[in-house]
């Protein structure tokens, strides 16, 4: 981690540099010089790219130790550890100069909309004002919810064995309001806790009634961690009982590089994780997966128990990871051991109960070492990949292209032609404009057909006639069946109105967790099909453009050949022409986001009024056939409320299939023009800046200079000595440059060395 700081700051201060030294050249040639100007523009975005974050994502089921396992990287006991169910974010920690949380609060528009879906079906003479939407901030409207919850039977605050989501949600956010309100605005807004005030996010991850009304969390501090160039993710538990939490955790692995999956040695592989890592799979992320087994030292008596259980682990995990990336060890031991001198006599006592364990405390050491090996090395491998190398590249080109310029303005100031040479010149430049004509218009045509391309497969991909996803999710929607015995119970019970809320609560959280475990993955998967698609297709077009401004620039500079050095550039000096390596850095420099995942849970069914409307019908049918018909009264009665709950629940689901769609559409419709085709912009934008940097790249616009030569308007003798001092910088300039070069080329020697071992 550290070599790689020690890199980007270096590769950080030769842009820089370069950038100076563009200004000083611009002093002589003038501020026309398009070469000199998209060179400049280059260093500029290379600078603006330098803070780009490569993410990793701590995923696992409930108490598997994940926070332990974050706090153990960083080395104090930083996230609260610990936390419920309800943690309705992800933590994001980052390298900062100090002490610093930014909590960003979700504002009340949100949190109302939160509370009026929650708070669907409940009784309606517990609304104030008829149907009228609650808030929160309304002190009566604060009493009639908690009145509502307070009167719901035990069993109707419970979903397929979990406290149902709706009813948590209510209960978190009356339980946290008195202590939150005077931060909360009506548009979400952040707060920071800095320095000795830092501990206070706690408070608010920790709790769940605090929780509820965030939205991110964003710590930074002044520790090595995973270095500058790295953002790791404490993300709630793969088996939260509400799908929401699901889809919140999916839009992080959407943006993620790489995924811890955490697996406590106390209950080993279960259910949840291999429902999580079989959604993992359905994304087409698996092979970002690495495991690790959070040992839990009270749980084995001897080394052979815990590396027994190792293998069963590990054997579980090959029914998805054919060959599992997997590392053994306790986070909890190595955070007791980082914190030692804070520890209470309690813990401390267990650490020394641990340390005098030595076969499992060398066990646990050494697997904990080589897992932060393998930390600093995979992220140092990306960096390479994505940051610096590609950068290198770049800059290493802008450098050339200094070169030939200096050399060329140097050669001509000292030469005496004819204006036979500028005639020549000005020429080829003529054929050079009309190429960046024609390389501009073959690109837009690029674009414009990847676009349509893109727009085409969002289209197939949503569609609710098709064989794909949408057309699941609705013959899912349309196939649920009601627990009718269980529904006659209820209907006996508790009566019509409260079975009704009970039905549409299991079904709508039915209908959440498909959408969050089979929609979500496969709209993912989709997403980065159509990214790796369109960075193919332009990395395609892009690539014969190339070689014909490479072939042309190299017609131009023969027009000044006889008075210049060879300007034929070492095989590999200009850099391959592709859009992939960058896709990452495209997004954050242009600001772009995936939509919310969430999004796609955010539809609303309303059914009771009509359904009340339907038993009243019914009871007034029962009762005019029971004057008639002398009959009684209680059989009637429970036939009138099957009948109208049956169709309540055939209008439940119409109901929740034209929602649903229309949700669904309105994201169909953001991610391809919001997202895809901004993405597709952005891309061609930079593919547009490198072909264009391969006119530079050779040097100036020669006519223009010896026009300006001609005329002895540059002051002959004193830019000569100019230049020369200039052409010393430039070869200080790459030597710095293959210094850098030479670093990337040992990190990667260091790695393949590190894989082998790891083999």
């Amino acid at each position: 981690m550290p070599f790689f700081d020690t890199l980007k700051d270096q590769l950080s201060r030769l842009v820089a540099d370069t950038a100076a030294f563009l200004d000083t050249a611009g002093m002589i040639a003038g501020e026309n010089d398009d070469g000199l100007s998209g060179w400049k523009s280059t260093c500029q975005a290379l600078s603006g790219q330098m803070d780009n974050k490569l993410r990793v994502a701590v995923v696992g089921a409930i108490k598997s130790g994940k926070s332990t396992l974050v706090n153990s990287l960083l080395g104090g006991d930083f996230l609260k550890r610990g936390a419920g169910v309800v943690t309705s974010i992800v933590t994001r920690v980052r390298a900062g100069d100090h002490l610093r949380a930014s909590l960003r609060f979700k504002g009340w528009k949100a949190i109302n909309a939160e509370v009026n879906q929650a708070a669907d079906l409940l009784l309606m003479a517990h609304r104030s004002g008829g149907n009228k939407a609650f808030d929160l901030k309304d002190a009566e409207d604060r009493r009639v919810l908690a009145e509502a919850l307070e009167m719901l039977a035990v069993d109707q605050l419970i979903t397929g064995d979990t406290r149902s989501a709706g009813t948590v949600v209510l209960s978190c956010c009356l339980n946290g309001y008195d202590r939150v309100f005077h931060h909360m605005q009506d548009d979400p807004c952040t707060v920071v806790f800095e320095n000795e005030a830092f501990s206070r996010h706690r408070d608010f991850v920790g709790d769940d009634a605090l929780a509820v009304y965030l939205d991110d969390v964003l710590l930074e501090m002044d520790l090595p961690g995973l270095g500058s160039g790295a953002e790791i993710a404490d993300c709630q538990g793969s088996d939260s009982p509400n799908p929401f939490h699901m889809a919140m955790i999916q839009d992080y692995l959407a943006q993620a590089h790489l995924i811890v999956y955490v697996v406590t040695s106390r209950t080993g592989v279960r259910q949840a994780d291999i429902r999580f890592l079989s959604m993992i799979r359905r994304m087409g992320m698996m092979d970002m997966v690495t495991v690790v087994v959070n040992d839990d030292l009270n749980e084995h008596e001897t080394l052979a128990s815990l590396t027994d259980s190792c293998r069963r682990i590990e054997s579980d995990l090959r029914i998805l990871l054919t060959d599992p990336r997997m590392f053994s060890f306790s986070a909890l031991f190595r955070l007791m051991e980082q914190t030692e001198a804070t520890l209470s006599p309690r813990d401390r006592d267990r650490l020394e109960h641990w340390q005098r364990e030595t076969d499992m405390a060398a066990f646990c050491i050494a697997e904990q070492k080589r897992f932060q090996s393998f930390l600093a090395q995979t992220l140092g491998r990306e960096r390479n990949a994505i940051l610096l190398k590609s950068h290198l590249e770049r800059l290493g080109a802008v450098i050339s292209g200094i070169e030939n310029w200096t050399r060329i303005y140097h050669d001509l100031l000292t030469a005496d032609k004819d204006g036979g040479l500028v005639d020549a010149a000005r020429e080829q430049r003529g054929r050079l404009d009309r190429l960046k004509l024609t390389t501009r218009n073959t690109l837009d045509g690029a674009l414009n057909q990847v676009k349509a391309t893109m727009k085409q497969g969002a289209d197939r991909f949503f569609d609710e006639y098709g064989d794909g996803v949408v057309a699941g999710l609705i013959r899912f929607i349309r196939n649920y069946a009601v627990d009718g015995p269980r529904q006659a119970e209820h209907l006996a019970s508790v009566g019509f109105t409260q079975t009704l809320r009970l039905v549409f609560q299991e079904f709508r959280n039915t209908v959440d967790t498909y959408m969050a475990e089979t929609v979500n993955p496969e709209v993912i998967r989709f997403i980065r099909d159509q990214e790796n698609d369109m960075a193919l297709y332009l990395d395609e077009v892009a690539g014969p453009l190339g070689s014909i401004i490479d072939e042309a620039m190299a017609r131009y500079t023969g027009a000044v050949d006889d008075t210049s050095a060879d300007t034929s550039e070492p095989s590999g000096s200009v850099p391959v022409i592709q859009i992939r390596p960058e896709l990452a850095q495209l997004r954050n420099t242009a600001g772009l986001s995936l939509p919310s995942l969430s999004a796609t849970l955010r539809y609303s069914v309303q059914i009771k009024s009509e359904a009340m409307m339907r038993l009243g019908a019914h009871k007034v049918i029962s009762l005019l056939h029971r004057l008639f018909r002398r009959s009684g009264g209680g059989a009637g009665d429970y036939q009138d409320s099957v009948r109208a709950l049956s169709a309540a629940v055939k209008r439940m689901k119409q109901e929740t299939c034209q929602s649903v769609l229309f949700h669904l559409k309105n994201y169909r419709e953001n991610l391809k023009f919001q997202y895809l085709v901004k993405l597709a912009d952005a891309a061609g934008a930079a593919l547009h800046r490198q072909l264009m940097s391969r006119f530079q790249h050779h040097g100036a616009d020669l006519s223009r200079l010896m026009q300006q030569i001609g005329d002895d308007r540059l002051g002959r003798q004193k830019m000569i000595t100019q230049l020369n001092e200039m052409k010393l910088t430039v070869d200080t300039l790459k030597t710095r440059r293959d210094e850098i070069s030479a670093g990337l080329r040992h990190t990667e020697t260091l790695e393949k060395t590190f894989q082998e071992d790891m083999d």
